[in-house]
């Protein structure tokens, strides 16, 4: 009997988990994950007969799946604080001042400007690995250069980059 239920248990939690996941998580691949290690688990329950009233295993496979989203949200925290830590900043920290905000601003005000300054080309190859996070393999495909010839060109836009910013500390 056990092993009929275990053959439906899937095809009759695995959506509503998947569902129940998404709406806690707010990540799909979160709550695939989540309907995945649900069913395990209740199926090691089943097999170890730690479920003696089979009338309960909706709300046993639901408390599962509380319990685990429960888990996420301890881990997720935990990890949080120890970022936090990482970086210097304690937990609930208001993070920088407002004058930290408006230099990072007027940093990335003057970064921009720099910007402006180089050819197009230039700031379109700087753009696409550094702000768009383009992987380098796929960069040299698109423009039809080898590893080689872009790694160059990426060397000359930020040594004139940099070239700009210097100028400009006058």
């Amino acid at each position: 009997m056990t092993e009929a239920i275990e053959r439906d248990l899937s095809g009759k939690f695995r959506e509503r988990l998947r569902m129940f996941g998404a709406r806690r998580l707010g990540d799909a691949a979160l709550a695939e994950d989540l309907a995945q290690e649900v069913l395990r688990l209740v199926t090691e329950a089943l097999r170890g007969g730690r479920i003696a009233d089979l009338e309960a295993l909706p709300a046993f496979v639901f408390q599962t799946a509380t319990h685990l989203c429960m888990h996420h949200y301890r881990s997720r925290e935990r990890e949080e604080r120890a970022m936090a830590r990482m970086v210097g900043m304690s937990p609930g920290d208001p993070g920088p001042s407002p004058l930290d905000v408006l230099v990072n601003e007027e940093g990335r005000g003057v970064v921009r400007a720099a910007l402006a300054e180089l050819r197009p080309d230039d700031r379109d190859l700087l753009r696409r690995i550094y702000f768009d996070e383009e992987p380098t393999e796929q960069t040299a495909r698109s423009l039809g250069v080898t590893l080689g010839a872009l790694r160059v060109r990426k060397h000359r836009a930020l040594a004139h980059l940099a070239s700009v910013l210097t100028e400009w500390r006058l």
